[in-house]
C-alpha cells in the first residue's frame, strides 16, 4: 500500500470510529455498504484506485449524520418535511467534513453525490448521468440495496429479491443501469436468495 493509500486509510478509520460512538447505527450501515460498494466496483472491472476510493466513500458517505440531532435519526414516525429537508443536508456536511481533512479531500465530492440520480432529480446539485461520479453511482445503489434490506425505524424491510426489482424498476431514473445489473452479478455469487434474478 502507498504512503498516501495508507494515510487515507487510517484517516477513514478514526472517522469511522468517531461515527460508531455517535451513530452506531449509521457506522454499521456505511461499513456494509462500503463491503458491498468494493464488490461492485470490482465487477464492472474499475481500475484499483477506482476500487479504492468507492470503498473508502462510501464507508464515509453517511458521516454528515453527525451532528444531527438523535430526534431525527431515531425517530420512529414518517419525518415531517423539515426534518426531511434536514436529514438531506447530510451529503453536504459530510463533504465540507472531508474537504476539512486534507488527507480525504479527493473523496469529498464522491460523498457529496451520493443522492444524485441519473435524471437530474437528486440533490444537493442536481447532477445528471455521466455528470455524476461513477463511485458516487455505485454508492447509490449499495446504499438503497442495503437500506431496504435492513431493518429501519422508518423504512419498509423488504426481501433482497424485492430490493432488486425496485432497483431494476428506477434504473436510468435514479440509478445506474450498469451498476444495478453489476449488483445483481455480486449478489447472484453471493446469496442463492437472489437465484430468481438469474
Amino acid at each position: 500500500m502507498a504512503e498516501s493509500d495508507a494515510g487515507q486509510e487510517i484517516a477513514v478509520d478514526a472517522l469511522v470510529a468517531i461515527t460508531a460512538v455517535l451513530n452506531p447505527s449509521v457506522s454499521t450501515h456505511a461499513h456494509s455498504t462500503g463491503l458491498l460498494a468494493g464488490r461492485v466496483a470490482r465487477a464492472l472491472s474499475l481500475d484499483a484506485p477506482t476500487v479504492v476510493r468507492t470503498e473508502m466513500a462510501s464507508r464515509l458517505h453517511d458521516i454528515g449524520m453527525n451532528g444531527i440531532s438523535p430526534r431525527i435519526l431515531d425517530n420512529e414516525e414518517p419525518l415531517t418535511e423539515h426534518e426531511y429537508n434536514i436529514l438531506r443536508l447530510h451529503a453536504e456536511r459530510g463533504a465540507t467534513m472531508l474537504l476539512a481533512t486534507s488527507t480525504l479531500q479527493d473523496l469529498a465530492p464522491i460523498v457529496r453525490s451520493h443522492h444524485e440520480r441519473i435524471d437530474g432529480r437528486g440533490y444537493p446539485d442536481g447532477l445528471c448521468a455521466d455528470e455524476i461520479r461513477i463511485e458516487s453511482r455505485i454508492i447509490a445503489v449499495a446504499d438503497a440495496f442495503h437500506t431496504m434490506t435492513t431493518p429501519q425505524h422508518w423504512e419498509t424491510l423488504v426481501s433482497p429479491f424485492a430490493a432488486v426489482q425496485e432497483l431494476l424498476r428506477f434504473s436510468d431514473t435514479q440509478f445506474d443501469r450498469d451498476v444495478v445489473n453489476a449488483l445483481i452479478s455480486v449478489l447472484g455469487r453471493n446469496s442463492a436468495r437472489l437465484s430468481e434474478t438469474a
